[in-house]
């Protein structure tokens, strides 16, 4: 018996029936009479999940075909709710919940809601919860009140209730400390949740706390199990004393170089360019080969599966193989054989790809090149130039090749977003030394073009061997998306001109005009948000974002685990072992997985960075600064510094009247009419106040005060 595939085809038989009874359940799913109760069970634990919903006794029917949608319940500020549930067309839509129709659901649970409202014109729909299927979240990070008989924790991210705490289950905190609490009772109308501190994290004005707290929160980890660490053992006992395979193309005797951030430990890939005698280019990725030395299914293997990615926060990375993995036996570091997976392409003069080849290969870097230096040679730094004089002439050909594989993207209708990102640097007490943009050179382009030309080529490969895989798939925008895109991109003159036919190369043509005026990160960051997010999937849907037909993951197997199963696919097509069913039938959850845990590494990212960016500003309480709007909300106005650093102004706190108008998205002085707010307007502002609690930076307007 496959309950997975029984569930799949009563769910086809029962699309266009409301409801079945168990008999018939029995009989058309062909199981034996005689098992009544074990197949009562196993219908009944399909509607514990919200697989089903059961209509009366005896009789169930699809959720949807119910008026019911299953999806994440997610809490904002604790005053009303979404859940994300996926449409018809495999669209993520968020259905509104008012405070009132929470019905003791908490953040992160999984519910069935029912519609109260549909959607009309742009009004979103709304809807209650009438079942928690699973309550997702069993640790919550809050800070604890503390008073004579019992305490509560208030959750620094809301979950829709406070968590009450007895008084012999506060493991030694303190009054206002950040504490992990373990949810021991769900609630209900009557009583709030109730929990017991499991750990202490410190004073909420400790960003190091802090972070602590958010990897605590985020189910993240520093640690590795001790039968992980038994097989790292094992591994760099093996790679110590290894001989060649036969098997391997020899590249030793090639010039090959990595170029990586100056921090980076974890070096993935290599490169190596020549210009041959017909004009073309012979590119080579080599790329670590990791599936050689972590085993399907091993301890280490399931670790890193369930990780998904290196996390890499503000002051610390996350890896998602243990540092003698990833910084030692598979990092391509100067000077070592290393074993790698090889994508070797011919270019000609216009992008076109001549032929390709992917192999088992060894490799020794012969040197570890940085983004900054090869930048200054490009540059024509003469000390540089003649320290590596040895690669110099390679260098400006994989300068020439990147522009020519750039200009194909750009013709095809790859969208290249510039947009600015923070590079926060800390001194050796974790404080921020400096805030600054993160360079995007000539040799950052370079390693960028030639990662995207790689993975284009293993996905095709790949497809065209009709196998399963893991795919790296952008979705093109919706519609409704798009018109509300161009109800905002308005304001700037630009606009999306057909939205029966959205190609990636309108948005382009924006991006590229904008650059030309003050607003173009606005303009940039604002497509970025009407288009959908790219994910894993097993399915072969095209990339929107680079305009291309087939692409995947191959070149960061140490970082993604989606490279390392696309290295294991490819093992089994170049060895002819036929494997890759063995792998088929998990790769649908997998690319769940490891989509969530991408969304959740940069969530804490993300997060991390604005710890610190509200820690450094606590100390410019009263500074004068300009700034640019950068987006309203009913009550607030947004702004962002020239170090990119977001603000904001609640409006209800000024002596005028402010209101947003949402048709010519602006916010407006109705006390002073000549008084507006526009996108992209600059102003000057006051640092009013910081928060770490909210991980909110305050200001007002200087004009106003």
């Amino acid at each position: 018996m496959n309950l997975e595939k029984d569930l799949s085809k009563l769910k086809e038989i029962l699309a266009n029936k409301k409801y079945l009874s168990f008999d018939e359940i029995v009989k058309a799913l062909e199981w034996s009479i005689k098992n009544k109760k074990s197949n009562k069970t196993i219908i009944m634990s399909w509607v514990d999940d919200g697989e089903l919903v059961l209509v009366k006794p005896g009789k169930v029917g699809l959720p949807q075909n119910l008026g019911y949608l299953k999806g994440t319940f997610s809490v904002v500020k604790d005053r009303f709710a979404f859940v994300d549930i996926e449409n018809e067309d495999g669209e993520k839509e968020g259905i509104f919940i008012p405070k009132s129709a929470f019905n003791n659901a908490l953040d992160g649970d999984i519910v069935l809601i029912k519609l109260t409202k549909e959607k009309k014109n742009d009004k979103g729909a709304e809807g209650e919860v009438v079942k928690i299927l699973s309550h997702e979240k069993k640790v919550v990070i809050g800070i604890l009140q503390k008073n004579r008989n019992f305490s509560f924790v208030v959750p620094t991210r809301s979950i829709g209730k406070d968590i009450y705490i007895p008084k012999n289950m506060t493991n030694g905190a303190e009054n206002e400390d950040l504490v992990a609490v373990e949810i021991i009772f769900w609630g209900d109308k009557e009583r709030k949740p109730e929990g017991k501190i499991i750990q202490v994290l410190g004073s909420i004005t400790n960003t190091k706390n802090m972070i602590d707290a958010l990897i605590f929160r985020e189910g993240l980890s520093t640690e590795f199990s001790k039968e992980s660490m038994i097989e790292v053992k094992h591994i760099v006992g093996l790679s110590k004393n290894e001989k060649i395979a036969k098997n391997r193309k020899d590249l030793r005797n090639l010039p090959i170089i990595t170029i990586d951030g100056d921090d980076s430990k974890d070096l993935d890939d290599a490169v190596y360019v020549e210009k041959l005698e017909n004009g073309n280019f012979r590119l080579i990725v080599a790329i670590a080969d990791v599936a050689h030395y972590v085993k399907f299914n091993s301890n280490l293997d399931c670790e890193a599966r369930e990780r998904g990615n290196s996390v890499y926060l503000v002051d610390r990375v996350l890896p998602m193989f243990p540092k003698e993995i990833s910084n030692g036996v598979c990092s391509l570091n100067e000077k070592e054989d290393k074993m790698t997976f090889s994508c070797e392409i011919e270019i000609d003069k216009n992008g076109n790809i001549i032929s390709s080849e992917i192999y088992k290969s060894v490799i020794n870097s012969i040197h570890r090149m940085t983004y900054s230096s090869v930048n200054k040679i490009l540059s024509g730094d003469v000390e540089l130039t003649k320290e590596y004089s040895d690669i110099k002439e390679m260098l400006f050909e994989m300068l020439e090749l990147s522009k020519i594989l750039r200009t194909k993207k750009y013709k095809r209708g790859s969208i290249d977003f510039d947009l600015a990102e923070i590079k926060v640097s800390l001194d050796e007490n974790g404080k921020v030394k400096e805030v600054g943009q993160r360079e995007r050179g000539e040799s950052e382009r370079i390693i960028e073009d030639f990662m995207i030309a790689a993975n284009e080529v293993v996905a095709e490969r790949i497809f065209w061997l009709e196998i399963p895989s893991v795919y790296r798939t952008h979705e093109k925008p919706t519609k409704e998306s798009i018109f509300k895109l161009n109800e905002t991109l308005a304001k700037f003159g630009y606009k999306i001109p057909n939205l029966d036919n959205i190609h990636p190369k309108q948005f382009q043509e924006i991006i590229e005009n904008s650059k030309k005026k003050e607003v173009n990160m606005l303009v940039h960051k604002m497509i970025l948000m009407a288009l959908k997010q790219a994910r894993y999937t097993v399915e072969n849907i095209g990339h929107f974002g680079l305009a291309s037909t087939y692409y995947t993951h191959f070149t960061s197997p140490i970082r993604r685990y989606s490279d390392l199963m696309v290295h294991r696919i490819l093992e089994t097509v170049i060895s002819d072992k036929q494997k890759n069913e063995y792998y088929e039938d998990e790769l649908k959850n997998i690319c769940l997985h490891i989509s969530k845990t991408e969304r959740i590494a940069m969530r804490a990212e993300d997060e991390s960075v604005r710890i610190k960016l509200v820690e450094y500003m606590s100390d410019k309480i009263g500074e004068t600064f300009e700034v640019v709007v950068s987006g309203f909300s009913q009550r607030k106005v947004f702004f962002e510094t020239k170090d990119n650093i977001e603000c904001s102004w609640d409006v209800t706190t000024a002596k005028h009247y402010y209101e947003f108008d949402e048709n010519n998205y602006m916010m407006v002085d109705r006390d002073d009419s000549t008084k507006i707010y526009n996108l992209g307007d600059k102003i000057e502002v006051i640092l009013e106040r910081t928060d770490l609690y909210s991980l909110e930076i305050i200001v007002s307007p200087k004009d106003i005060l």
